[in-house]
């Protein structure tokens, strides 16, 4: 189905400062609801709301790395992970269910898991 003008300036406002690509694969999401789109999603929101960003950025990062630490987020970024993620991909997520996310390979299986699809 077609993302409304509406509908895409949200999600352009929702990722603002992220790169192009993560924009882009938002869009593709919004309206497809390919799964496939995730990762690019997540990395681009972590990129941009990292408290210690990388040297190399995201490019180098390994679905083991701890969020906080590896990946250079705080518990501040990961508030502003969780809310982009119900913003743009029109999820909810209480705040307990944030506890178990330590890794990237965490948190890309729980956003899967929102949607239904398991990461096999």
């Amino acid at each position: 189905m077609p993302v409304s003008e509406d509908r895409k300036q949200e999600i352009a406002k929702s990722l603002k400062r992220c790169s192009e690509e993560t924009v882009a694969a938002a869009l593709r999401f919004e309206e497809t609801k390919n799964l496939d789109e995730l990762p690019t999603i997540i990395l681009g929101v972590l990129a941009r709301d990292a408290a210690n960003p990388r040297p190399d950025g995201m490019a180098t990062v390994t679905d083991d790395m701890k969020l906080m630490g590896d990946i250079g987020m705080d518990s501040f970024g990961m508030i502003e992970v969780m809310m982009t993620a119900e913003e743009v991909l029109g999820l909810t997520i209480a705040t307990q269910e944030m506890g178990g996310i330590a890794t990237l390979g965490d948190l890309k299986t729980f956003l899967r898991s929102k949607f239904g699809a398991s990461d096999s």
